[in-house]
């Protein structure tokens, strides 16, 4: 499997989770018939959340900081959506403290 489909199962997960936790919040039974969340809900989800997904997924499991996952994953990321990421980036390297 790769980096991306890895990626996207674990948003999908993640958007399942907060379905469940919403539901819970709200203490809506998830068993019952009449309760679902359309499909198109946990696409657009998905789409959003993929890149920082991508970023997490290198840092997390490669241990790849996320200056250089920028760098390699620039081709997988939206036209304009890069410099968000970017400011992602300098936002975490401002919060690290320096030893």
């Amino acid at each position: 499997m790769g980096k991306v489909e890895y990626a996207r199962w674990l948003c999908l997960i993640e958007a399942i989770d907060l379905v469940e936790r919403k539901a819970e919040e709200l203490k809506t039974d998830m068993v019952s018939d009449d309760f679902w969340v359309k499909p198109l809900a946990f696409q657009k989800y998905i789409d959003q959340r993929l890149e920082t997904m991508i970023l997490d997924v290198d840092r997390e499991e490669f241990n790849i900081g996320i200056n250089a996952s920028i760098a390699a994953n620039k081709h997988l990321f939206k036209p304009g959506s890069v410099e968000d990421v970017d400011a992602i980036a300098k936002e975490e390297a401002e919060e690290e403290p320096s030893f």
